[in-house]
């Protein structure tokens, strides 16, 4: 089982790390540009480096004729890689389970004095370990804002009616019939997947689809174990790439 988990970890990340690194990284940065954009009392959304990080990380700049429901090449590489990143962590849990507390505290510890490539090794389980949770709730409820089926499975699941949409009930958008409001739209990004947290006693207070993926839910505590945890899951496909390599330089000598 642990074997065939490792192997399966392997082999999703492969093909798919590269988006969940982008994904995670610029996830990061939007945390990071609107809470700097809050300290100094202005509105993210204004900001075209933050307006640029959202259309990356939402549809990697393949923006759909109907940003708020339609699909793009770029939609459905970041849904399919937040589900695959799902896969990812949990075969990575089970793959490095540690069997004992002896292995837990190696699991937890960062060798730095015995080689680049061990120090690469223990970086990758332990700073796994301790992000694991939040980078688990953020790829569970990223394709929530892609497929409104999947949405509503969410809200289910964490009894929400509602919630995040990022298709409209009502006809799609379509670019030549209403091109003023989309370029509205484009202009000043889908707010559902804004890291302000909602007002209170809103439609959308308390735990829900969008607090939950942006890490509003405890309030900055929350955000900065969020942005925390971001970074890390940015870095763990880069050092998974490096051990991967590794170990086929090995094979081959």
């Amino acid at each position: 089982m642990r074997k065939l988990c490792l192997k399966l970890h392997r082999w999703l990340a492969i093909p798919f790390g590269v988006f969940m690194s982008i994904l995670c990284f610029s996830g990061a940065l939007l945390i990071l540009a609107e809470s700097i954009a809050s300290m100094m009392g202005k509105d993210a959304h204004d900001m075209a480096f933050f307006n640029a990080l959202f259309r990356l990380h939402r549809w990697l700049f393949m923006i759909p004729e109907n940003p708020h429901g339609g699909l793009s090449v770029g939609r459905v590489i970041t849904s399919l890689s937040a589900m695959a990143m799902t896969l990812v962590l949990l075969t990575g849990i089970v793959g490095w389970w540690p069997r004992n507390k002896a292995m837990l505290k190696s699991r937890l510890t960062v060798h730095c004095k015995k080689g680049f490539r061990r120090f690469v090794y223990d970086s990758h389980v332990s700073l796994g370990i301790y992000a694991v949770a939040f980078l688990l709730i953020m790829s569970l409820t990223g394709p929530a804002f892609s497929y409104g089926w999947y949405r509503n499975g969410v809200n289910t699941v964490i009894g929400q009616q509602g919630g995040p949409r990022s298709q409209n009930k009502g006809k799609a958008l379509n670019m030549k019939e209403a091109p003023s409001a989309a370029k509205t739209a484009l202009a000043r990004p889908d707010r559902h997947h804004s890291s302000r947290p909602p007002q209170k006693g809103g439609s959308h207070g308390g735990i829900n689809v969008k607090t939950l993926h942006t890490g509003t839910w405890l309030g900055g505590f929350s955000q900065l174990l969020y942005f925390l945890a971001a970074l890390i899951g940015g870095c763990l496909p880069l050092s998974g790439y490096y051990l991967w390599w590794q170990r086929r330089k090995v094979k081959r000598d």
